[in-house]
């Protein structure tokens, strides 16, 4: 690893940043930050953070790395990136509490009732928040599994997808790198436990896909249903930017060169929409991956910013009042028009919304993630137009303390799509909902004692109508790359490209480079 440049060599902080470039017992160069605010035209603040670190990488990848948050490079939340100001309807919905906070505010103090003092009352609210098989050059087999070839199924009932104009895409975004052998496990091949002495997976524990690989044993629940597996996907160029390989993800630019301004998701949305209702939701709060879209999208992180604009009591009445009679203008009559927008979504949704039990395991167990899901299964069996779903699940950046942040980060990935997908089949849903990850990276070969750093190809899991088993071409273990990656065999566009033909969209229609998909789907 390259030393630590002189301290009269690293970039100043910027102005919304505090702290001090700090160089951890790893070797890694990070940027820890304090300030809770900043100043817009002292760039945003990039939204890739990690717990309580901006970044963390080796310094060889993060010289590049400053310069790119420094200088406002082409990442798409610093500087003057291509995804930065653009005013849009998906904007105002994702931030309307905050805009109905300040109406309903000024209508409680022009329209106060005779005899009330003080102040407006509140409208805030507070969001929701082993043992390792040592070294070995011995082949293992696993017992292979059934039904890993062929159509999708669920115990004895064949799943098959339903019309695509019905079909919903469920992507949630494992934020940080993850590590594709962590997760589908090449426990019959002795060079990975070569690699990972400590970190490696136990061969008698993982969960049979076939007889070579098999899923995390921590993913039962995802086992126990119709899964695919997509090996193998990466950056075309080895990029290990987290700031780099988030946007081109979220534009769908494979290579970085292609000047997307748009998300890909938003244009996704654009290409199903049929002119009604909400097609887009973001269950995980702002993503620029709904950037400029033209169909109607919400942004929510609590079910109960839609729930309160449909009361009949307290406030609310006044609140929807001002909320929708905003005048002066384009901007603000566009403020009007997308509040009444969303308090007639408040309106379609099922009446027994506010019944969510936050005990139950898929939120209790897994944190945000399980939230997450079930708005967005509550949000699927409303029939408010939903066709495209973003979720995150953070913390896969795991440079140290690798093994017990994986395992529990498995283990909530299982609770949250093990339970949003019991929810959807008691819906009667099964059929039209497609879940799928997606991450920047993936991890490095070799472990660094108790962590992994930042490398390349990773694997995707798609759970639902699928093709079962193993798809794309499995990284080499043996023949990495120059920085001793894994090989990306599946560049990242070819696997957005089979989500978009899930819901009948030519990929060439939604990414520049007009890649193949991969037949995946029954």
């Amino acid at each position: 690893m390259t030393a630590r440049p002189p301290a009269d060599d690293q970039p100043d902080l910027p102005d919304w940043a505090t702290g001090a470039w700090t160089n951890d017992e790893g070797g890694y160069a990070s940027l820890s930050y304090g300030a809770p605010t900043y100043e817009p035209e002292s760039g945003s603040r990039p939204a890739a953070h990690h717990d309580d670190q901006w970044h963390h990488d080796d310094w060889d990848d993060g010289e590049q790395y400053h310069e790119e948050w420094y200088e406002g490079g082409s990442d798409g939340d610093v500087g003057d990136g291509p995804l930065i100001d653009m005013v849009t309807r998906r904007r105002f919905l994702a931030g309307l509490a905050v805009t109905g906070t300040a109406g309903y505010t000024a209508y409680w103090a022009l329209n106060r009732p005779e005899g009330v003092e003080g102040a407006a009352p509140s409208t805030s609210s507070s969001t929701t928040a082993p043992a390792n098989a040592g070294p070995t050059t011995t082949q293992v087999s696993l017992p292979a599994a059934e039904g890993v070839e062929g159509e999708a199924s669920v115990g004895d009932d064949t799943l098959r997808a339903a019309n695509v104009d019905e079909r919903v895409l469920v992507l949630i975004e494992l934020e940080g790198g993850n590590d594709g052998p962590s997760t589908v496990v090449p426990a019959s091949a002795g060079t990975y436990y070569d690699l990972r002495p400590n970190l490696s997976i136990s061969s008698d524990s993982v969960l049979a896909i076939d007889d070579q690989v098999g899923l995390n044993p921590n993913l039962a629940r995802i086992h126990a249903r119709p899964v695919a597996v997509v090996e193998g996907v990466g950056p075309v160029d080895g990029s290990m930017s987290h700031f780099e390989m988030v946007a081109r993800w979220e534009r769908g630019d494979v290579d970085g060169r292609n000047g997307q301004r748009t998300g890909f998701l938003a244009r996704l949305s654009d290409a199903v929409n049929t002119g009604g209702g909400v097609v887009g939701l973001s269950v995980a709060g702002h993503t620029p991956r709904f950037t400029n879209v033209g169909a109607n999208t919400l942004s929510l992180e609590d079910l109960n910013q839609l729930r309160v604009l449909t009361k009949s009591d307290w406030i609310f009445p006044g609140y929807r009042q001002a909320v929708t009679s905003f005048q002066g203008g384009p901007l603000t009559t566009t403020m009007a028009e997308s509040w009444a927008d969303l308090i007639q979504l408040g309106r379609a949704l099922p009446g027994n919304l506010e019944e969510i039990d936050r005990k139950q395991p898929m939120i209790a167990e897994s944190r945000e993630l399980g939230s997450q899901l079930a708005m967005a299964a509550e949000l699927i069996r409303a029939d408010v137009g939903v066709r495209v779903v973003h979720a995150r699940l953070g913390g896969f950046d795991t440079h140290k303390g690798h093994e017990w942040k994986h395992e529990r980060l498995m283990t909530e990935l299982d609770v949250a799509v093990g339970g949003f997908l019991d929810k959807i089949e008691g819906y009667g849903l099964s059929e039209r909902v497609l879940v799928a990850t997606s991450s920047e990276f993936g991890r490095r070969a070799r472990e660094n004692s108790s962590g992994l750093d930042h490398g390349a190809a990773s694997t995707m899991l798609m759970v639902g109508p699928v093709v079962t088993g193993r798809h794309g071409e499995a990284s080499s273990l043996s023949n990495l790359d120059s920085r001793g990656n894994f090989a990306t065999t599946v560049p990242f566009d070819v696997y957005l490209g089979t989500l978009a033909s899930w819901l009948g969209v030519e990929p060439g229609a939604v990414l520049p480079s007009d890649p193949e998909s991969i037949p995946l789907f029954a």
